[in-house]
């Protein structure tokens, strides 16, 4: 079954991780949310390089998907435990990547602000490494943007996708 993160990881990466990328929406309920990021993110890595299963919320803390898993992508807009924020850092320590999907999960300096003269309007998102390769394109946004903590000494973020406006609001953050 697709839901069983367990099962097909005997494939491992260079990484030494399987291929595994795992979806985790807080709610176990949301099976139609997750089959639509499923299919998008098949369209963008290819169905046969990766496995992609639904990570549900009584798992986070009691199946061994840390290690057998190179991706998770957040698309929770909940707030989430901090005994289950507390794994998703472990598996960043580990070498893990997240892919946060308008997420409330958070660290390093970075939070979520909500800014409703934006909600629901039409905005120019661009995505950039450097200036030279910018790709721009127009977003319904959420009203909210992210946010970084000038205060921290060392602040690894890198803005990577911002809305063309006054106050660049931050959108896609590389930590």
């Amino acid at each position: 079954s697709g839901d069983c993160i367990t099962e097909n990881m005997q494939r491992v990466s260079l990484t030494g991780k399987p291929p595994n990328i795992l979806i985790y929406l807080c709610s176990d309920s949301r099976k139609v949310q997750f089959e639509e990021i499923k299919s998008i993110i098949m369209d963008c890595v290819g169905t046969n390089a990766y496995t992609i299963y639904q990570l549900l919320e009584k798992q986070v803390l009691t199946v061994p998907w840390v290690d057998n898993a190179l991706l998770l992508i957040i698309a929770a807009s909940e707030p989430i435990s901090d005994a289950v924020s507390k794994q998703f850092l472990a598996f960043m320590s580990k070498g893990g990547k997240i892919l946060g999907l308008s997420a409330s999960f958070t660290f390093g300096g970075v939070r979520i602000k909500s800014k409703n003269e934006i909600m629901n309007t039409i905005e120019t998102l661009i995505f950039s490494k450097d200036k030279k390769n910018e790709i721009r394109i127009d977003v319904l946004a959420s009203g909210k943007s992210f946010e970084v903590d000038i205060s921290e000494e060392i602040n690894p973020v890198k803005a990577l996708g911002y809305f063309d406006n006054p106050d660049k609001d931050m959108m896609i953050v590389h930590l």
